[in-house]
């Protein structure tokens, strides 16, 4: 896997003006801090801002991560064929994850952001892992099995009550958004009863003008299927303007923001590790605070 993603790195960024990767840097360094060649993680840290950029750095302009782009401009299949299921690589979890289990060629973890559980596949867990340790990460799925993408960075197993109140904070602002939707969608299935019955009522009219044989009735009816009619254009405006709410929150709210706020974290919490990496003098948990 982490193979894989190497090349799907090096394909993308071969492709890219350098100003524009050395922008996207700065962009991630000013949270995550600037890392140097003689810090024991630079790898790692490397790793994990270069999979930030492919997979989650939206574009200036078009909103796109790198990853969309390439998967747009390569729909041909021109690809390498280690990349022929590129596709995969959009259902990744990035997450704070605890180990809770370290099996001999899997790892169950636990992940802090949705609290949801994860068997991966990995042969080397006994190696990289110690049950309960924290860390950043990022998991792909492919065919239904979990991988990692091979960059980490771990946290001290005692800031972990820390980290859950950060995203305590950001799960907050998820489940205010998520009761605005429940009260958009009783709104938008309130108002799709009143259209069908609205549709009915407009058709049983229609039904008593084919029958009427009154001048003075067909016009009372055509007077009130006119009514219905006026209402039912309201309705449906109504509708169209609260589904475009209901797609900003989804989109712009519920999934950018919240990512961003995740992402926001993760590489705050990166930067207090660097710091607590390079200076073990300074008591940890006046490195991991607000």
């Amino acid at each position: 896997m982490k193979e894989t993603i190497d090349l799907l790195i090096q394909t993308i960024t071969q492709g890219q003006d350098s100003s524009e990767i050395l922008e996207a840097k700065r962009d991630y360094q000013k949270l995550a801090g600037e890392i140097y060649e003689d810090d024991r993680s630079y790898e790692a840290r490397m790793g994990l801002f270069l999979e930030w950029y492919i997979f989650d750095r939206q574009g200036p302009g078009n909103g796109k991560t790198p990853l969309e782009i390439l998967i747009a401009q390569n729909s041909d299949g021109s690809l390498p064929n280690e990349l022929k299921n590129v596709q995969y690589f959009t259902n990744n979890i990035h997450g704070l994850f605890v180990i809770k289990k370290i099996r001999n060629n899997d790892v169950v973890v636990l992940n802090l952001l949705d609290d949801k559980k994860y068997s991966v596949k990995e042969k080397e867990g006994k190696f990289l892992f110690h049950k309960n340790g924290l860390f950043e990460g990022r998991i792909v799925s492919i065919d239904g099995d979990y991988y990692f993408s091979g960059n980490f960075c771990f946290h001290p197993k005692e800031v972990e009550k820390f980290v859950k109140g950060e995203i305590k904070k950001i799960n907050s602002v998820r489940n205010g958004y998520l009761k605005e939707l429940k009260k958009i969608n009783s709104q938008l299935k309130n108002l799709n009863s009143r259209l069908e019955k609205n549709a009915r009522d407009v058709e049983k009219i229609n039904g008593k003008i084919q029958k009427s044989n009154s001048t003075d009735k067909t016009q009372s009816l055509n007077e009130k299927l006119e009514a219905l009619k006026n209402v039912r254009a309201e309705l449906t405006q109504q509708v169209s303007l609260i589904e475009a709410n209901k797609s900003i929150l989804e989109t712009q709210k519920i999934k950018i923001e919240i990512d961003e706020l995740i992402s926001h974290l993760t590489q705050r919490l990166g930067y207090m590790n660097l710091k607590w990496e390079r200076s073990r003098q300074i008591d940890l948990h006046d490195i991991y605070c607000n």
